[in-house]
């Protein structure tokens, strides 16, 4: 089913990228997070920058894939001969 339909695969991927992208931060912020609690940290910035911007880009872009590939799907569909 998804070999067929390219967008749909790669906009689950991205989102996939995402989720782990997600779970790697919070994975890596807690002990940091846990030298200095309560405080601003550098290192949590730091870390929220290096995980947290290809978080957003790379789960927005799949979110736009599968939006794209479901507008594609009802367009064929409605308008096809």
């Amino acid at each position: 089913m998804l070999r067929n339909r390219p967008l749909l695969f790669l906009g689950c991927a991205l989102i996939a990228v995402s989720v782990i992208l997600y779970f790697t931060l919070h994975v890596s912020a807690a002990p940091e997070q846990a030298l200095s609690p309560g405080e601003k940290s550098l290192g949590i910035a730091v870390l929220g920058m290096i995980f947290g911007i290809p978080m957003v880009v790379t789960g927005a872009a799949g979110v736009l894939l599968l939006a794209f590939s479901a507008l594609r799907a009802a367009y064929r569909r409605l308008f096809s001969n």
